[in-house]
């Protein structure tokens, strides 16, 4: 055996990360596809718990579900912007693919804050 060829052999460049860098979007996508409805429908019924004070001057509860509004905003653009992200910055890939899932996490923290009208 040649000194070049065992050189060849030693020194063979390892496969490149960016063959599966659409894993960690796809998992966030599916997760976030899968808290996504009931988030909303949490959002909805956050608004309908509230609604008797909706007339009144003060509601305690509006700032939160402004947050869970946000939130859940957020989630949607994340989602939709995490995957050319993920593409582009390998290095972030995994935390770029958790924002949607912790937007999400956001807002139903943001509703269940808010309780119930009194």
């Amino acid at each position: 055996m040649s000194e070049s060829e065992s050189a060849r052999t030693t020194a063979a460049p390892a496969r490149p990360a960016r063959g599966r860098w659409w894993l960690a979007p796809l998992v966030s996508t599916a997760t976030a596809l899968i808290l996504l409805p009931p988030a909303v429908v949490l959002r909805g019924l956050g608004e309908m718990a509230t609604d008797p004070c909706a007339y009144s001057d003060r509601c305690p509860a509006v700032p939160y579900l402004a947050v869970a509004t946000l939130a859940l905003i957020a989630a949607q653009v994340a989602l939709v912007f995490q995957w050319p992200a993920a593409r582009l910055f390998p290095r972030a890939r995994v935390a770029i693919s958790l924002i949607p899932v912790a937007a999400l996490l956001v807002e139903l923290v943001a509703v269940l804050s808010a309780g119930a009208a009194t």
